[in-house]
């Protein structure tokens, strides 16, 4: 049997003691997917990937990467793991120039010489318009090119996982295309990918599956095909026929 990428087993997290966001969340990534985590607003989302990354505690349940536990290892230790999380904001470095960015991230895992170069030159490669923009301070970037960087220096501790949450958040329906093409060739690359979004076409139309989460759990998990062909999900997904109490209780009645 292949070990998943990602094996989250009833989860339970949040930021006070005793007070869970995160509800029994179960979710099972395989390897090389894009997976979405999609839900209404509160639902958890965020927190339950913030959670993965180490970000946020976990009360009870585990999480396994290819079959290891990381439930408790630190944040700032999970890109040794083989993870790699691009928040929402503060993304990147404003103040250094894209390549300076890329380079810090580079010495950061103590990548020198040939082994910076092994890991520098393949991101380039992936992001043209980074590698010939690559002088330019971060700061003067557009809101797509700051995501594009934002992967790119996530990319450069080669990980197995690559956690993004909210990739779309501002920017215009062109860019959110430009991002989510790029992901694609981030999950070609034998990276698999796990994404929170609110963007739901753009999520649908990118991932092989997604994870409805509602009140803290799981209440759905399916191939975006039958997702979108199901009308109770359509109220949820495209805003049809339902408002959004009705499409919650859709997804609940979907479990």
């Amino acid at each position: 049997m292949t070990v998943p990428a990602l094996q989250i087993e009833t989860l339970e997290a949040g930021y006070d003691p005793g007070l869970p966001i995160v509800r029994g969340a179960s979710l099972s990534v395989a390897q090389g997917e894009i997976v979405a985590v999609l839900g209404p607003n509160g639902a958890g989302k965020s927190t339950l990937v913030k959670a993965v990354a180490g970000l946020v505690p976990v009360s009870a349940g585990r999480v396994l990467l290819q079959g290891q536990d990381i439930t408790r290892v630190p944040a700032h230790r999970m890109v040794f793991e083989g993870l790699a999380f691009v928040p929402q904001t503060e993304n990147v470095f404003a103040n250094l120039t894209i390549a300076e960015n890329l380079e810090l991230s580079a010495s950061l895992l103590k990548a020198r010489g040939a082994q910076r170069a092994q890991r520098l030159e393949p991101v380039y490669a992936m992001f043209p318009d980074l590698a010939r923009q690559r002088a330019l301070d971060a700061g003067r970037l557009s809101g797509g090119q700051r995501q594009m960087l934002a992967v790119a220096r996530a990319l450069i501790a080669q990980p197995r996982l690559l956690i993004l949450d909210e990739p779309s958040a501002g920017l215009s329906p062109k860019l959110v295309g430009e991002v989510f093409a790029k992901l694609r060739e981030v999950r070609a690359s034998g990276v698999t990918v796990l994404l929170v979004e609110q963007n739901v076409k753009a999520a649908l139309g990118v991932a092989d599956r997604a994870a409805v989460l509602v009140e803290g759990r799981e209440r759905v998990v399916a191939p975006c095909a039958e997702l979108l062909a199901d009308e109770r999900m359509a109220a949820l997904y495209l805003g049809r026929h339902a408002g959004a109490g009705q499409a919650v209780d859709a997804v609940r009645e979907a479990r």
